[in-house]
């Protein structure tokens, strides 16, 4: 019987899995943006307005009722930034990219390697940012240039259905009727 030994690139990754002692594990990843974001109703008002008021994009604050599915799904087309950050607010991941900014390759590449059908993350373009690459959890934003960068992944298991740092983390990822 063989045992399989976790490599170091496994056991740091474990290690920013979020615990009742080290309840947000992003707050060791270099370059992070963490707002606190108290603001979480779903306010009629903020519907067709962004949601964090001069963040592009937004990573969390008020939004309407709707809410982009957050089970593995990778939007071909930008989505409404009020549907994104309710999804967060449910502990998601949103996932965003510039597509004059990110190579095709990596972004046909994405959505097969790392967020089709995984829980809690969404991704969509959106053309614009400041980044190829920007990641979003309720009151967090990473941009980043690259997939590849260990950032990304970090970011993913510190934030990904974290119940420490969204404030609706028992709820559904997948819209219902």
């Amino acid at each position: 019987m063989s045992v399989l030994i976790p490599t170091d690139d496994e056991r740091e990754l474990a290690s920013f899995v979020p615990s009742a002692e080290e309840p947000d594990p992003s707050t060791r990843i270099p370059g992070i943006v963490i707002t606190p974001i108290a603001d979480h109703d779903h306010a009629a008002a903020a519907i067709g307005s962004p949601a964090d008021r001069g963040a592009v994009p937004p990573a969390g604050g008020p939004h309407g009722p709707g809410y982009a599915a957050c089970d593995g799904v990778a939007y071909p087309d930008p989505i409404p930034d009020t549907d994104a950050v309710h999804a967060m607010g449910r502990g998601a991941v949103w996932i965003t990219y510039d597509p004059a900014r990110t190579a095709p390759n990596t972004v046909q590449a994405l959505p097969v390697t790392r967020v089709t059908d995984a829980d809690f993350l969404l991704m969509s373009p959106l053309p614009g940012l400041d980044s190829p690459i920007s990641l979003q959890a309720w009151g967090h934003r990473l941009a980043l240039d690259t997939p590849d960068d260990p950032r990304f992944e970090q970011f993913i298991r510190a934030l990904s259905d974290n119940p420490y740092t969204a404030p609706l983390p028992d709820a559904a990822c997948v819209p219902g009727p």
